[in-house]
């Protein structure tokens, strides 16, 4: 018997549904939230597993829970699931959804969440001790919330010049380099360093929690230290292998009245301005005695130096014994639990080693929950090197100090 070319497209379709009905029916249930829990920048998700769970065993699970530009989640293999790096504050809605060997099966119903802190777990009481220079803004909205206003210039001695990453170029041929970094390269002018004329706000949670994974650190600032400016990570080019400890280079002038001057890129205080384009402020790459000296005392302990973005304590590095807490002491983000003078209890803090050049001598990652607009929000804050490609027409240009 032959079969029309109608009967065939019918069979066709047939078998398509009939291969989708298939699948489906291989694909896990969508499971049901029990119950959800705000917690400090997170939300706990409980869920029993579908009814059907397919025809294969459920391998994963993923709770997931969505606000306006985020979407953040959590996998495990039994409930409950915890979602970290939340904003407090900000709804969500979180959803649940079970994995097996043929795929994802359909999202639970969501239901929303508000992440909050803890105030019994804040920070604010040694924070509102610390020593904040005078020229320091800092506000405590709640138990759980502190706002830092960096200062325009630390409160030490600073450099009157600096030589700063070329974002702009002379014309007419005529370049304004004095020189190179000493690993990366990067091509350097004079400039005074005048400060910059406004300072934005950084909000900080004070009511840390430990995150189970660590975050990198961002670009741009990612702490702030009691001197008024703030903490950069150790590389001055994100992922370059150049530290900005190792990067420093020094340039000399003799002035009309015959005295020699030297600008640095990075000076003794191991701190040094952003670009004018990025707002010419002062911050660290590393531990500064600068800073240190503010507050320790000769064999002494560290104490209380900075806070961290993710809301975490800085100090230097020695202990409650005034001994120094080596490297290889402290996890992969440059932290350690123990007790401190203002934290005689413990606290999870990190360390700013002294002497190290390499990629610990600052804070490497965030041993904190942080959110990632939080991160998003420091890292368009400032920045360090060039943001501009460099005409390579004037690399070959004879090098001359801007008058």
């Amino acid at each position: 018997m032959s079969l029309g070319l109608r009967t065939v497209s019918q069979w066709l379709v047939l078998i398509t549904v009939l291969a989708a009905c298939t699948k489906a029916d291989k694909l896990p249930g969508a499971p049901a939230i029990l119950a959800i829990a705000a917690g400090n920048t997170s939300a706990i998700v409980s869920f029993a597993e579908p009814i059907y769970s397919g025809q294969s065993r459920i391998s994963t699970y993923v709770a997931q829970c969505r606000a306006e530009g985020e979407v953040l989640s959590a996998r495990g293999q039994r409930s409950p699931l915890e979602v970290f790096g939340l904003s407090n504050g900000v709804s969500y809605a979180c959803s649940v959804t079970a994995s097996n060997a043929a795929g994802t099966g359909a999202d639970s119903t969501a239901i929303s969440v508000t992440p909050k802190p803890n105030a019994t777990h804040s920070l604010a009481a040694e924070y509102r001790q610390a020593a904040w220079s005078r020229d320091v803004s800092v506000t405590f909205p709640d138990e759980c919330t502190m706002t830092v206003w960096p200062s325009e210039r630390p409160n030490h001695t600073v450099n009157p010049f600096y030589l700063m990453p070329v974002v702009t170029q002379k014309t007419k041929g005529i370049s304004t380099v004095v020189g190179v970094t000493r690993v990366s390269a990067m091509q350097l002018e004079l400039r005074p360093f005048s400060g910059s004329s406004a300072q934005e706000p950084i909000q900080l949670n004070i009511c840390p929690s430990k995150s189970p994974t660590p975050t990198a650190v961002n670009a741009g600032a990612i702490g702030v230290l009691i001197s008024g400016s703030t903490l950069f990570g150790a590389a001055e080019i994100s992922g370059h292998r150049a530290t900005t400890l190792k990067d420093n280079t020094s340039y000399s002038w003799k002035t009309s009245d015959g005295r020699t001057v030297m600008a640095q890129f990075i000076d003794s205080c191991n701190g040094h301005p952003t670009p004018v384009s990025a707002g010419n402020s002062y911050h660290y790459h590393g531990l500064s005695d600068c800073v240190s000296a503010l507050v320790d005392h000769q064999h002494g302990p560290s104490h209380l130096i900075g806070v961290a973005l993710d809301g975490f304590p800085i100090y230097g590095d020695k202990d409650m014994s005034g001994k120094t807490i080596v490297p290889s002491r402290l996890d992969s983000c440059n932290g350690i639990f123990s007790a401190t003078p203002e934290f005689p209890q413990g606290v999870y803090h990190y360390i700013l080693p002294f002497g190290v050049k390499e990629r610990n001598a600052s804070m490497r990652c965030y041993g904190g929950v942080i959110s990632r607009k939080q991160l998003a929000l420091a890292e368009s804050s400032g920045f360090c090197y060039a943001p501009l490609a460099l005409d390579p027409a004037l690399s070959n240009e004879k090098m001359t100090m801007r008058k």
